[in-house]
């Protein structure tokens, strides 16, 4: 399956209709994922059976509510620091290194993305956490990021910024939202993690994949199914450690919220959908993503078309058996030799 390529080179325009405004202004934004304060300002496996939430969290989801506080961004004369760690004279971007880099990645890190380390080369892990602040936080649409930080990008990125929770939650939930391309996690309603992701194409597709068998042999099938993310309300409820070969691809520390989709590294998280369902994230993240959350945790998967909660826990399109695999491979030496590159992720 032919996988989307990322964003294309950046849009300057976009950044010009964001300029800051003259006066103080209020502009509510019910759309977007996060609210914006600037202080001064006055969330397709074997199994038979649909998953059952455990007590723990069906408690805890009778407890989520909506945030009752309209989601706004209220836009200032400038920035609320006046004195800024270091100033910017070129966007900076992949492959550039210097002081800027270290900068960047330091003050993403503060407001809870993760860049790796601050190392000051700007790469692919700097990269998607800029893809996911700009569509986060500054509401872009994911065909115009550019993963570049401008001039007037370094000082939006320097406001005093407030993520608040679509959901209010009295423990550790994650949010998933499927039109940004982005999962937020909060502990106790505060951002622990922001993070971009690569979700399901919404694509029919067929693949020869390998799969793990629980007694450690692997074996391959053809397999077929609708590369779709259900919107709704789940909860993780099992892990694997190290890679996983299953149906809907190879996933590294996957973390199992619905049938066989997780929320699992991949080497390949693109700026546009990609998956065959599961949630895709960087790989430096997916090395302590599991530590961060247990097992009843409560995962929302916004759809951007109607509120997770009037889906509930949907049931995800269920794979089948490709067909033509079965009636036209006759030795193993076939199927290897047939066997597609894009199953690496899924």
């Amino acid at each position: 399956m032919n996988r989307p390529s990322v964003a294309g080179p950046h849009n300057q325009a976009v950044y010009t209709r964001r300029r800051f405004a003259v006066a103080t202004v209020a502009v509510l934004v019910p759309s977007l994922s996060y609210a914006l304060v600037r202080r001064g300002s006055t969330p397709a496996g074997s199994l038979s059976k649909p998953l059952e939430m455990s007590t723990t969290s069906t408690n805890r989801l009778a407890q989520a509510a909506p945030m009752v506080a309209p989601t706004a961004v209220l836009a200032s004369t400038g920035p609320v620091i006046d004195t800024l760690p270091i100033q910017f004279d070129q966007a900076v971007g992949v492959g550039m290194n210097g002081s800027n880099v270290v900068a960047i990645q330091d003050r993403l890190r503060q407001l809870g993305f993760d860049p790796g380390p601050s190392d000051a080369s700007f790469g692919p892990a700097t990269e998607r956490a800029v893809w996911a602040f700009e569509k986060f936080i500054l509401g872009m649409e994911r065909s115009a990021v550019a993963g570049v930080v401008t001039s007037e990008m370094w000082l939006r990125m320097n406001e005093p910024i407030e993520v608040r929770p679509r959901r209010a939650d009295p423990g550790t939930h994650l949010e998933v939202l499927l039109a940004q391309q982005v999962a937020v996690l909060y502990v106790d309603n505060q951002v622990r993690l922001i993070t971009h992701v690569s979700s399901g194409t919404g694509e029919e597709w067929c693949d020869v994949v390998l799969i793990d068998n629980d007694d450690g042999i692997q074996h391959e099938e053809g397999i077929c199914g609708v590369a779709v993310t259900p919107g709704g309300v789940f909860h993780f409820d099992r892990r694997v450690a190290g890679w996983k070969n299953s149906k809907l691809g190879r996933l590294y520390n996957p973390v199992y919220f619905n049938y066989g989709i997780a929320v699992h590294g991949a080497t390949n998280v693109p700026a546009a959908p990609a998956s065959h369902g599961c949630v895709r994230i960087p790989m430096h993240i997916a090395e302590y993503f599991p530590s961060l959350v247990q097992n009843g945790d409560l995962v929302y998967v916004f759809d951007g078309v109607k509120e997770p909660e009037f889906y509930g826990a949907q049931v995800p399109t269920f794979d089948y058996p490709d067909r033509s695999y079965m009636t036209t491979t006759s030795s193993p030496t076939t199927i290897k030799t047939t066997m597609p590159t894009t199953t690496d992720d899924s």
